[in-house]
């Protein structure tokens, strides 16, 4: 089965994806950071052939969100209902992960990332294609295998009509810890996962990712190639850490169906 699907990837060349004070000059003030992040989301819209005001994201939760709480892998199927507001990515989608059909052409799910995976699991035959944020703490609680049981739940989806895209993200030989992780609590999901080699840990995130996905029946699998930590036009938080300045960042990374030919 072919895609349906435009898979897009922004990074430095294409602005900040986030207001986040801490990407900015010290004492930038929050309104001009979130025009600056309003103006880049316009530009990419631009770039990709949509309108950058029709791109929603999942508001996910975790230690920066204490006001968001709820049952994990919650997900939310897009319709228009959510399409109120000029700008969609204003939208409070309160859930790991985001649903949206072929009816729906030219409107986009994204999210900013910097280190972490972001996954793209579209349905060929049904449609649907759902996306989530994927990193270490989400996939700790499984996040991986519930994006596949949103689809299975909500759009009858059957696994093997499903095509998964895992988006560039920091890789093994590159993410290293002094110490295990805090968040790695889940021996059994990061068994054969995290390495020691003399002090420091190394941390696979593609490889548990990828265990759950085949674990639920998902045979059809692209991971991208690009390490976030090594490729210059791309953001690294990780990298950031040690004094790069210009690693410090959010890239963007999502999907919107494309018009169907007339």
């Amino acid at each position: 089965m072919n895609s349906k699907i435009i898979i897009f990837e922004a990074n430095r060349k294409d602005g900040i994806f986030s207001a986040g004070k801490k990407f900015y000059s010290k004492g930038t003030n929050k309104k001009i950071r979130e025009q600056e992040f309003y103006q880049a989301r316009l530009k990419l819209g631009k770039k990709i052939g949509i309108n950058g005001n029709h791109i929603f994201r999942p508001y996910q939760k975790g230690e920066y969100k204490p006001d968001v709480n709820y049952r994990n892998g919650k997900y939310i199927i897009i319709d228009k209902t959510h399409m109120r507001k000029k700008d969609y990515f204003r939208e409070i989608l309160k859930a790991d992960i985001l649903i949206i059909s072929e009816e729906y052409p030219d409107i986009a799910i994204a999210n900013p990332s910097a280190d972490c995976p972001v996954i793209i699991c579209e349905d060929r035959n049904k449609g649907y294609t759902a996306l989530s944020h994927c990193g270490g703490r989400y996939i700790n609680r499984y996040l991986p295998r519930d994006t596949i049981k949103a689809l299975i739940n909500g759009c009858n989806s059957n696994p093997e009509d499903i095509y998964v895209y895992i988006g560039s993200c920091i890789k093994k030989e590159s993410y290293t810890y002094d110490r295990r992780p805090k968040w790695a609590t889940n021996h059994k999901v990061w068994q054969g996962f995290i390495e020691k080699r003399e002090k420091e840990f190394y941390i696979d995130l593609i490889g548990p990712i990828k265990k759950q996905l085949e674990e639920i029946g998902i045979t059809h699998i692209e991971e991208s190639p690009i390490n976030v930590a090594k490729e210059k036009d791309y953001y690294s938080n990780h990298e950031a850490s040690k004094d790069l300045k210009e690693k410090l960042g959010q890239n963007f990374i999502g999907f919107y169906y494309k018009q169907k030919e007339k």
